[in-house]
Formats: structure tokens, sequence, C-alpha cells
């Protein structure tokens, strides 16, 4: 919950976790779970709400076309009507709203319009609708929250009560309807009991290590299962079901994509960005940072549909900032494309802002003046989601 969140580098090492095919790594409940394969790596959220803990929030349909691949379920496909339905439900229910033209002036997001203008697309320029609150008062489930204050925190858990994350909306307004909500296990797979007509659910506590030793069985029962445990959990639980009897479809785990994502740094420009989350810094003392994500790039609308992208602008969170500024210090010369500097920049202005990032922190120099983007495209859907000892690989 609010101001339970990492908010410094000791927190953050304290909330991050790996999952290795070798070793599970740190709290298998903290906040922050690592998936390390030789072929891809993937971060997800561990804790009451899932990723929608640590997203960035852009509530952004996808492009109509993709419903056309024929490997979508053709029920699915068939009511595309219905579909929109459900968007506009979820869109209400979790707040999704641009950022207000009186929100105070974000320069990560006039950094992300002036790249939009060089690129000579400023027409597929705009703020996306994202799941913040901006206003005080009661959600669309009944409950209280914060305005953003712009901290920035996004990516760690908001400190705040202004990110609308599930844990502030659809399950508060489950639990209000006389739902019962467990935290701490960790679902391992879903069977059939035949003779008695139910399904069991098979579970461990996520912290005990019961799995060790010869510990009798976890189970609930249930008449109805739903799996929404995201795209590696759900897949390993069913491919867990699966060794364990239950029958399922020969495409499962097939088609994996990345969502062509990838993540870049506009390193020590020559234009304050101030892109660096407050961290246990009390509003007022750091410029506001704004929302993870403020603008976006669209460039969705070509010919085929998976030549589209879109780049959108980013915050860094507090607690990763310092270990990110050594990071991109060290691989910028190495790995960076230098730019030239603008007619009239001083001389040795890059090193200078380098030297006071090194020695006042991550809200001066270099990293402030530090762009981050992320992308989203498409890749070719060929990864593969399997389970080897359990865990998904």
């Amino acid at each position: 919950m609010a101001g339970d969140f990492p908010a410094t580098p000791l927190d953050g090492v304290a909330q991050m976790q790996y999952n290795t095919g070798v070793a599970q790594i740190g709290s298998p409940l903290a906040l922050l779970e690592v998936h390390v394969n030789p072929d891809v790596n993937v971060v997800v959220g561990c804790g009451l709400g899932g990723t929608s803990l640590i997203n960035a929030t852009v509530s952004l349909k996808p492009d109509a076309r993709l419903w056309d691949d024929p490997r979508w379920p053709a029920a699915l496909r068939a009511d595309q009507a219905n579909l929109d339905v459900c968007y506009e439900r979820a869109a209400t229910m979790l707040g999704a709203t641009r950022v207000p033209d009186d929100y105070p002036n974000l320069p990560k997001l006039d950094a992300l319009e002036l790249s939009a203008k060089r690129l000579g697309m400023s027409d597929r320029f705009y703020r996306p609708p994202i799941t913040v609150t901006f206003k005080d008062g009661k959600n669309a489930a009944g409950f209280d929250q914060q305005r953003c204050i712009g901290c920035g925190d996004c990516n760690s858990g908001c400190n705040h009560g202004a990110k609308n994350s599930t844990h502030m909306n659809y399950l508060p307004d489950a639990a209000a309807h006389a739902r019962q909500i467990f935290t701490g296990a960790a679902v391992h797979s879903v069977v059939r009991d035949d003779a008695r007509g139910v399904w069991c659910v098979r579970y461990q506590p996520a912290d005990l290590k019961r799995e060790l030793y010869d510990a009798p069985e976890l189970f609930v029962t249930a008449d109805i299962v739903i799996l929404s445990a995201g795209t590696l959990g759900s897949t390993a639980i069913l491919l867990r079901s699966q060794e364990a009897g239950l029958p399922v479809s020969k495409q499962l785990g097939q088609h994996f994509t990345g969502n062509g994502d990838v993540l870049a740094f506009a390193f020590n420009t020559d234009k304050v960005i101030n892109g660096v989350g407050w961290g246990t810094h009390p509003e007022g003392v750091i410029p506001p940072v704004g929302p993870c994500i403020t603008g976006i790039i669209d460039h969705r609308n070509t010919a085929d549909v998976k030549d589209g992208f879109v780049i959108e602008e980013g915050s860094v969170a507090a607690p990763i900032a310092l270990g990110l500024m050594g990071v991109l210090g060290v691989a910028a010369p190495v790995e960076g494309v230098e730019m030239p500097d603008p007619a009239g920049d001083p001389p040795l202005a890059d090193e200078a802002r380098i030297a006071e990032s090194v020695l006042r922190g991550p809200y001066h120099g270099a990293m402030r003046n530090t762009q981050t983007f992320l992308v989203m495209a498409h890749d070719d859907e060929s990864g593969q989601i399997t389970v080897e000892g359990g865990r998904p690989a």
C-alpha cells in the first residue's frame, strides 16, 4: 500500500528477487521479480496487484487490425463490439485519463514533443491515457485516492496512493462484495476433481519452502476458476496443470512475444529533463517529474500493422537512479552514439555534467539531463514458454 513501496537504493535491493534456473535469489515475496533466462529476461510485479504495482500506467487500446490474426479465438474475433464495451469498462474502473493541461510543466514531456518535431512526427505526438489520479476524491470503485504529486516513482510502486493499480480499484471492490483475498500464496496448478465436481487449486505458502520437504499438499476448491496471473504466471500454472493431467491446447506456451520492447536513454543531453523520481524527498524539494509516461509518438498508422510502433518518454524510479547513473556513465562512451554539441555549448560541458552527477547525485548534472525512452513495437512472436523444474523458462 502507499508508503510501503521502496523509496531508496537499499529498499530497492531488498525488494528484488531473481528467479533463475539455478536458484531463487532473494525473498519470493519481494516486489520486483526478475525471470532470468538465456534468451530473454522478464520483470514482473509480485504483490497484491501484480505487475500493475510497477507498470508505467499507459492504457492504450491496441490497433484493431491486430485482432484479424486467425490465431485469436474465432468467438473473440467475431465479438469486437463487446470487446469495445469491455475496454470502456476497464478504462472507467482504472481511471484512465490524460495528464491535465493545467498540470505543472514537465521537461521530459517537452523534450519528447521536441523529438517528435525533429522526426517530422508532430502530428503523432499526444498525451496518452494513463491510469493515474489527478484529483483528490473517490475513484470509480468508491475508494478514496490522493492526487498525483508528480514524484515520478511509478515503476517502484506509488507511495502516495495516486496510481490506479488494481489494489486501488478492482481488488477492494471485490473485497467489498464479500470476496476473500489471500496473499503470500504461490499457485502451483489447477486440477479437476471429477468425483466431487469441483476444481482443486493447488498452492504453497510462498516463503515457507514447504516444497523442500515432504509436506502435505495444500489446496482450495472452487466451482469456477479464472486464471489472471499474467503472461508468465497463467501459462506456467497451466503447463504445471498439464503435467498433473489437465487437458490443454497444444498451442499453450507458443508464440510468446515481448511486444518488441526497447528501453533506451539519451544520456547527458544539453537540456534539463528532470526524469529521476523523488524517492524520500518531500514535495517541493525537487521539481515535478510527473507520472512515468506522459507523452507518446504514435506511429501505428502504417500500411502493415506489424510495422507500427510507439515511442514514449519515461522516468527513472529513485531506488535504481544511483545504480543506473553508474551503468550509463560507463556504457555511454563505449556503446553510446555521440551527438555533436549544440552551438555555443561551453567546452567540456558534457564532462562537467557527469562530474556533477558523480559528486552531487542523480538529481544533478548528467542524470538530470537524461531522457528515458520506452518503445513498443512488434517482434516475430516466435518465443516459447515452458516449465523446467516448475519454473517458467
